[in-house]
């Protein structure tokens, strides 16, 4: 059984996509589709920058899911694809939900955008901060957030993605994400590595964020989704439409549970791996984790040509 994941935010780059875009029409297509659903050049900036623009949140998401779609249409036009399961990270779960036909591509790319920018207008530039943690410490780490957010003014901050076994993502004002790196590194509790994000997600922070989305969600239609999709904040799955704007409402300042996610698709019987995006970011944490899996992923023309033999 098959896997499908979709990428999320910080995947993005220059250039991305851009050699698929120019060897398939039915990539062409989504790309073109996208542009008409938002009302800008979004091709236009993925493939020729600025990079300091396309860093912004509301460029990044849609920029990130578009690649991703596009993607999974080539793939599923050219060759005998299919999924059992799919989930993905973050704004990827938007992906998911068009992948398993819940959701019109045109109604998720217009409300990742939307998303992006709400986000971004709810935490000013540098007043938040996120960073990586290497560690298997994760209930040390969930204590000294607790701890810090306690003690210091300015000083909240969650964990805010479960990655891996041995990686959770802190998210919160800079302040206290700056202080749980200090004291975490002096403990040697992990290796940090901050984070080139522009705004802190998935933490209490994106609050004024939810209001906002939910407007944007109740003019959209969601069907039940063919194939079932593993939510990011319980790992449950959406078995049908009613509950998946609260899903996508929840994850805006829930944890994003990764690793019960995938464990949640082995449970289900998934044996493959695959995932769709500019990077191949989450397979290659699941490698790191599952050493003699059968892990593959598509990003670029090179990575399409030996997957599809596969198929």
């Amino acid at each position: 059984m098959r896997f499908l994941m979709f990428t999320g935010q910080g995947s993005q780059f220059v250039g991305m996509g851009k050699d698929l875009y120019d060897n398939f029409d039915i990539v062409k297509q989504t790309f073109n589709r996208a542009n008409k659903a938002l009302g800008f050049d979004l091709k236009s900036l993925m493939f020729e920058g600025p990079e300091d623009k396309l860093t912004l949140t509301a460029f990044a998401q849609p920029a990130i899911l578009t690649v991703s779609l596009a993607i999974y249409d080539l793939v599923k036009s050219e060759t005998d694809f299919d999924f059992d399961v799919a989930a993905g990270h973050s704004l990827g779960e938007y992906s998911a939900l068009v992948a398993a036909d819940a959701l019109d591509f045109e109604d998720a790319v217009y409300a990742v955008h939307k998303r992006g920018e709400f986000m971004q207008e709810a935490v000013p530039e540098g007043v938040g901060a996120m960073a990586a943690i290497i560690t298997d410490k994760h209930e040390e780490i969930e204590k000294l957030c607790l701890g810090v957010a306690k003690n210091f003014e300015n000083g909240y901050c969650q964990i805010a993605n479960y990655n891996a076994k041995n990686q959770v993502i802190v998210s919160g004002y800079k302040e206290g994400v700056e202080k749980v790196s200090q004291l975490a590194s002096e403990r040697g509790l992990g290796k940090v590595i901050p984070l080139n994000v522009s705004a802190p997600f998935h933490c209490a922070l994106m609050e004024p964020v939810k209001d906002k989305m939910a407007k944007v969600l109740e003019k959209i239609e969601f069907r039940k989704p063919q194939r079932p999709v593993v939510e990011n904040t319980k790992s449950e799955i959406i078995g049908e439409s009613a509950r998946i704007r609260d899903y996508l409402i929840s994850q805006i300042t829930d944890p994003v549970r990764w690793t019960d996610n995938v464990q949640k698709a082995i449970e289900f019987g998934c044996d493959e791996f695959v995932e769709f995006g500019p990077k191949n970011v989450l397979s290659s944490m699941l490698k790191r984790q599952m050493r003699k899996g059968n892990i593959n992923y598509v990003v670029d023309l090179k990575s399409y040509n030996g997957y599809k033999d596969k198929v």
